[in-house]
């Protein structure tokens, strides 16, 4: 918990919309750091990829199987 304390300015919880899922402090940058030094490491770039959904078919459902979702 001390270490949740010290990336939320000595609190348990930030209700904070804004603050709530980003740290500060020393430990909050060392695992900035770690992620981008991993990103880097694995070429992600952070670029989306447009997705092609051209080739995808819904699935079929005979009449047994539509009783289970009705």
């Amino acid at each position: 918990m001390a270490r949740v304390q010290d990336l939320r300015g000595g609190k348990d919880y930030d209700a904070d919309f804004s603050t709530r899922m980003k740290g500060s402090g020393p430990w909050a940058e060392l695992i900035r750091q770690r992620v981008r030094k991993a990103a880097a490491r694995h070429a992600l770039t952070g670029e989306r990829v447009a997705l092609d959904t051209s080739r995808f078919r819904p699935p079929r459902f005979d009449a047994a199987q539509r009783e289970l979702f009705a």
